[in-house]
């Protein structure tokens, strides 16, 4: 099951977990922060963003107008987006990453930092009914809770190599995708000041009852992680994407490259093999990727 720690007091004890265990944990009311969407609307309404619209199309538009939408109870969803998450990084404690890390950084850390635009800090906001596929990412990740409750769904345990659904159909975008399945994954519900780790390669999800403001930090673990607990997946990821991954690790903004539902469906028509690509169409079209 899901580690969650009611609060920071027995922070050693939170650090070891963290450094020898490797598996998902939350820290419950662990920051306290004054980043909301007033704040976006107040500081950042002019700022254009690719978004997510309710048919998971992106969607360029200024936050102004995202935020009057959302207003009016329309589904939309910012993901992963930089250029506002490098902004209001500073506006919330994140002590807690220098703690867990002491200050660690390797060469792909570097690649995640580069730019104005850092791939490390990013902002998500998702409305009512937004969800997505069950994934994974090449890197680890420390989420902070802002503003609004979002359910996360996250495997109990790390998915096998072969069981993986998709490996590489979604290079050069570095993102495993695979079938959710609620008897083999931990729910647990994020509160505003709450903090969740995911180790990398772990596969998980969310569903938002509300609008939901959250901020990501995004990191490469120690060398020995990556072959001790994920060797397969290390291994296949090197030989099969390097050049692609560095790329987008220097490209300023993550959104321009990631796939809406009518780009992924356009890719999986172009499958060669009829029976791999019906499955293949049938599974990304029965996805919601808001």
């Amino acid at each position: 099951m899901l580690k969650v720690f009611k609060n920071y007091s027995e922070h050693e004890k939170i650090k070891n977990y963290f450094i020898y265990k490797k598996t998902p944990f939350v820290i419950r009311n662990l920051f306290k922060s004054n980043v909301d969407l007033k704040i976006l609307r107040r500081k950042y309404s002019d700022y254009v963003v690719n978004s997510l619209n309710n048919n998971s199309i992106k969607e360029k538009i200024s936050i102004f107008d995202l935020i009057n939408k959302i207003k009016k109870g329309q589904k939309y969803i910012l993901r992963a987006n930089t250029l506002i998450g490098n902004k209001i990084f500073k506006h919330v404690d994140t002590s807690i990453i220098d703690y867990f890390r002491d200050k660690q950084s390797n060469f792909l850390d570097y690649l995640l930092s580069h730019g104005e635009t850092s791939r490390q800090k990013t902002l998500f906001l998702s409305t009512k009914g937004c969800t997505f596929s069950k994934h994974a990412h090449v890197i680890s990740g420390m989420i902070f809770q802002l503003e609004g409750t979002k359910t996360w769904y996250i495997s109990k345990t790390l998915d096998n190599f072969f069981s993986i659904r998709f490996k590489s159909f979604l290079n050069p975008n570095p993102l495993y995708v695979t079938d959710k399945d609620k008897s083999k994954e931990a729910r647990v519900l994020l509160y505003p000041g709450d903090f969740l780790y995911i180790p990398a390669y772990w596969f998980h999800y969310t569903n938002c009852n509300e609008t939901s403001l959250s901020m990501s930090y995004f990191f490469t673990e120690k060398l020995n992680y990556y072959l001790k607990k994920t060797p397969l997946l290390f291994l296949f990821q090197a030989f099969r994407n390097p050049i692609q991954t560095i790329y987008k690790s220097l490209n300023k903004e993550p959104e321009d490259h990631i796939f809406d539902k009518m780009n992924i469906l356009r890719k999986c028509y172009k499958i060669k093999n009829k029976y791999q690509r019906r499955d293949t169409i049938e599974f990304f079209r029965s996805n919601d990727f808001s």
